[in-house]
């Protein structure tokens, strides 16, 4: 902001110097500091116009930035084989969302990931990673992840991804009991979510969005390189059919 107004500062100065046929270097600081506040008092829109381009190019700065993270962190987003993926590995189109259980934008936006997996199984590849964010190591989005991870090892990711995703309110017991209901061992599960392995790659998966500028929140889809940041279904399709017919 001081940089900023500064800016605008020199700016009104350098015209009023001319106006006046006199160098700023002709001027003391107290009368240069009264011309810019008087001549800013009656041209307050230059700064709010100066503020919308500095968030203008703000944005523009960030969505390059996360667009080069995405690009130089590709082998960990696209291709950390602890994932649970779906579609080949070549498809025309790799689809990654980075979510939590208790985020309820995730939630809505499951009927989309289901429709799409439906629709493209061969030109689409979906990447699931998870980014418990709503709740600390001891909460229920931590264990929710774990819980997932581990009944892939028992073949059962999907059915425990989407089951999960349909729940409202998760309570550890209401993990163990959904993963019960979809065929999962519980005892087994439970095992498997105490591995350190699975701890690591939650943390790794935590460690990696932080590297991505605009990744601020979940969910967070990445489309063939580009991104969506919030459940905006329109977009994510508009990217989704673009990758299609490029």
């Amino acid at each position: 902001m001081k940089h900023l107004l500064r800016t605008v500062a020199a700016t009104s100065i350098l015209a009023l110097a001319a106006c006046a046929q006199a160098g700023p270097n002709d001027m003391s600081k107290a009368q240069i500091e009264e011309i810019v506040r008087d001549y800013l008092l009656e041209n307050p829109e230059i700064i709010r116009e100066a503020l919308i381009a500095l968030e203008v190019k703000q944005a523009e700065a960030e969505l390059q930035n996360t667009r080069d993270a995405i690009a130089d962190l590709s082998d960990q987003i696209l291709r950390d084989p602890r994932d649970y993926a779906v579609g080949p590995r070549d498809a025309k189109v790799q689809l990654v969302e980075f979510f939590d259980y208790n985020c309820g934008f995730c939630k809505r936006s499951t009927d989309w990931m289901e429709e799409t997996m439906a629709k493209y199984p061969d030109d689409v590849r979906v990447v699931f990673k998870e980014l418990p964010v709503l709740t600390g190591p001891d909460g229920t989005s931590f264990i929710a992840a774990r819980a997932a991870l581990a009944s892939a090892r028992q073949g059962k990711y999907r059915k425990m991804h989407f089951a999960l995703m349909g729940e409202r309110s998760l309570t550890k017991a209401r993990i163990l009991q959904i993963a019960e209901n979809n065929g999962i061992d519980v005892d087994q599960l439970e095992r498997d979510m105490d591995d350190p392995a699975i701890e690591r790659q939650i943390r790794d998966n935590l460690d990696l969005s932080d590297k991505i500028p605009a990744l601020s929140g979940t969910p967070f889809f990445v489309v063939n390189g580009d991104f969506v940041s919030g459940a905006n279904m329109p977009k994510l399709t508009e990217y989704l059919e673009a990758a299609l017919e490029g």
